[in-house]
């Protein structure tokens, strides 16, 4: 994938006290402020039904918002495709100044007037991140697997620029609700393609968080706090396994 360019969004950085006491403008991030990619290979292996021969993506540890992100749509009466979008749904309406959505609310996506214009799109990953009283906790899969979070994507406002896209959210589940409220829409592998099919319930597919006993979420370093940090040591557990989040199995 493209550049990692330092990000413009108002809402992308959890600071540290350290960069906070040192004059550095704190801005919360909302649900699903940052993800990873960080397997490709497992990806590709993952959404085999993708032709991946012309792209080639890199890993990436601390994806934010404003940054380019690989998502998967599906136009009319055309196969599924890879599409590079920028994270951060901008409709062509959207007034100078305000922010471009990064997340959607599933419960909002049919009565939105944000919203109901915008196609779906598939955005893979391999992990997200919440923060916990400032603490950044790392969520995946148990199983490790490559996962797709339920999007949005319009068309560029200029001919120039890439499409834009937003994750979807909705209530969290058992485990995420003792980090947040709410957490991004991750799909069932059967209902992946359903999501591309623009006549199916775009809320009953992606209202329901997945199955808590399915995910694990550990507390990492807080080197993730700035989109400027990038590699694998981002997402290495920062605390003894007994501090470990989970459901039982």
């Amino acid at each position: 994938m493209g550049r990692r360019a330092a990000p413009s969004h108002p809402l992308i950085d959890h600071l540290s006290l350290w960069e906070r006491e040192r004059g550095v403008v704190y801005a919360p991030v909302r649900v699903c402020g940052r993800f990873n990619l960080s397997s490709p290979k497992e990806i590709v292996e993952r959404f085999g039904f993708m032709d991946w021969s012309e792209k080639r993506i890199e890993p990436r540890f601390n994806i934010a918002p404003s940054q380019e992100i690989v998502t998967i749509v599906q136009l009319p009466l055309e196969p599924p495709s890879l599409q590079t979008a920028v994270w951060g749904l901008h409709p062509f309406w959207l007034a100078a100044g305000r922010p471009p959505p990064i997340n959607a609310r599933a419960e909002s996506l049919n009565s939105s007037a944000m919203f109901r214009e915008a196609q779906r799109c598939l955005i893979p990953a391999t992990g997200f991140y919440e923060w916990r009283n400032g603490q950044p906790m790392h969520i995946r899969l148990r199983s490790g697997e490559a996962f797709a979070f339920a999007g949005l994507w319009l068309p560029p406002v200029h001919h120039a620029q890439l499409p834009t896209a937003a994750i979807v959210t909705t209530r969290s589940n058992e485990l995420v609700a003792t980090i947040h409220t709410r957490m991004p829409a991750i799909l069932r592998p059967e209902d992946e393609r359903r999501w591309l099919d623009p006549q199916a319930d775009a809320r009953e597919i992606a209202a329901h968080p997945v199955d808590a006993s399915q995910l694990e979420a550990y507390p990492v370093g807080r080197q993730v706090n700035s989109w400027a940090n990038e590699g694998p040591e981002l997402i290495a557990q920062a605390a003894p396994p007994e501090a470990q989040l989970g459901l039982p199995l």
